[in-house]
């Protein structure tokens, strides 16, 4: 084989094998990425979602439950969670 060809094959092979790592990168990231939305969740946190109005006060449900805010709960409702 002539030097040119054999270059044009050696780059051709290293680029198909940078493609395969950038596709899996690029995987990783993406599923990386959807967990830490599920995972920083109300539910994920061991919490539930109350409808508590304004006050946010999680003691309406018990005294040893703890508010983290609204999380991902829906607009009106807080997160409370009861610690173990």
């Amino acid at each position: 084989m002539k030097r040119g060809v054999e270059l044009s094959m050696n780059v051709i092979i290293i680029a198909a094998i940078a493609l395969v790592v950038l596709v899996v990168l690029v995987l990783l990231v993406t599923r990386g990425a959807e967990q830490v939305g599920t995972g920083t969740g109300c539910r994920s946190a061991g919490g539930s979602c109350y409808d508590l109005g304004d006050t946010g006060t999680c003691q309406e449900i018990g005294d040893d439950y703890t508010s983290l805010g609204r999380k991902d709960c829906p607009e009106s409702e807080w997160c409370c969670i009861q610690p173990v």
